[in-house]
C-alpha cells in the first residue's frame, strides 16, 4: 500500500480481510505451537514446557501484528496503547482491578462456607511457582489474545462500529478462536469464554488501553490456574462458586464502575476513526 490506511479510504471489505487474515494466522499460530510441543516434548503438563510455548507465542504474535501494522503503515499506538508510563499504569490497574475485588470475594466465600481451600505446598515455594505461572500466563494468553482481539481486531471494528457493537463482535470472534484451538471443550467453557471477552472488551473500551485488559486477563488466569488441579498445590471445594461470585461477578461489575468514575467522558456509541 502505498499510504497509510485512514477511514477516508478504509471500506468493509478491507476490514473483513484484515480481520479474518489476523484470526486465521492466529488460529495457525496456537494450533501450531500446540501440534508441535506435543509431539516434540509430550503431552505431559510441566513449568517449562508451558513458559517456553509462552515464549514462543508471544514472538510470533508480535511478529504477526507487527507485519499487519506495517502492510497498513500504521503504528502499535493505534491499537490502544499510548506511553510506557501510561501503558504500565493501565495494566496494573486492570491487574488490581481484580485482584482487590477477587480477594474480597474469595474472603466471603470462605466465611460463609461456600468455599473451602486446603494448602499442599510450602509457602516460599508456592510464592515462586506463582510468579512464574504470572509470567506464563501474561506471555502464553493476556498479552498475545489481548494484542490480537482487544488491540489489532478491536480497533478495526471500531472505526466501523460503536463501542457497544465492538464489543459484541470482538467477543464473537475470540469465541471463534477458542473454539477452534480446542478451547472450548466443556458446557463450563462455553458459558465462561463468550462473557469473559465481553468483560475484557468492556475494560478495552472505557479505559481506552488494551493495557488495562492485559492487567485483568493475567491476574483472573493467574489465579484460576493456580487453583486448579495441574498445579497441584491446592485442594478446592466450591470452584464454581468461587470463580463466578468471586473472580468474575465481582471484579467485572467492580471494574466497571471504578473505569467509568475515572474515564467519565466515555461513550457506548462513539466511534474512532481511523488516522
Amino acid at each position: 500500500m502505498n499510504k497509510s490506511m485512514t477511514t477516508k479510504n478504509f471500506k468493509v471489505q478491507d476490514l473483513v480481510i484484515r480481520v479474518a487474515a489476523v484470526l486465521i494466522v492466529g488460529i495457525f499460530i496456537w494450533n501450531g505451537i500446540a501440534y508441535g510441543s506435543d509431539t516434540f516434548i509430550g503431552q505431559e503438563y510441566s513449568p517449562l514446557k508451558h513458559f517456553l510455548m509462552a515464549l514462543l507465542t508471544t514472538a510470533l504474535t508480535l511478529t504477526l501484528v507487527q507485519v499487519a501494522l506495517k502492510w497498513d503503515k500504521m503504528k502499535w499506538n493505534q491499537l490502544g496503547q499510548t506511553t510506557v508510563k501510561n501503558n504500565i499504569f493501565s495494566f496494573l490497574l486492570g491487574f488490581f482491578l481484580w485482584l482487590i475485588p477477587a480477594s474480597l470475594g474469595l474472603f466471603i466465600c470462605i466465611q460463609i462456607g461456600l468455599v473451602s481451600i486446603n494448602v499442599n505446598t510450602d509457602l516460599s515455594y508456592l510464592l515462586q511457582s506463582i510468579l512464574i505461572l504470572c509470567i506464563t500466563v501474561f506471555l502464553i494468553e493476556a498479552l498475545p489474545e489481548e494484542l490480537i482481539f482487544r488491540g489489532y481486531i478491536y480497533r478495526y471494528l471500531h472505526a466501523c462500529f460503536p463501542h457497544w457493537a465492538t464489543i459484541l463482535l470482538q467477543a464473537l470472534l475470540f469465541s471463534l478462536f477458542a473454539y477452534c484451538i480446542g478451547a472450548i471443550y466443556s458446557l463450563e467453557q462455553l458459558q465462561f469464554i463468550p462473557g469473559f471477552a465481553i468483560i475484557l472488551g468492556m475494560l478495552r473500551a472505557i479505559s481506552g488501553n488494551v493495557w488495562t485488559s492485559i492487567g485483568f486477563h493475567t491476574a483472573i488466569m493467574t489465579a484460576t490456574q493456580s487453583l486448579g488441579p495441574f498445579q497441584g498445590h491446592f485442594d478446592v471445594s466450591g470452584m464454581f462458586t468461587l470463580k463466578f461470585f468471586a473472580f468474575i461477578l465481582l471484579p467485572s461489575a467492580v471494574g466497571a464502575t471504578v473505569l467509568s468514575f475515572m474515564y467519565s467522558n466515555y461513550s457506548w456509541s462513539k466511534k474512532e476513526p481511523l488516522r
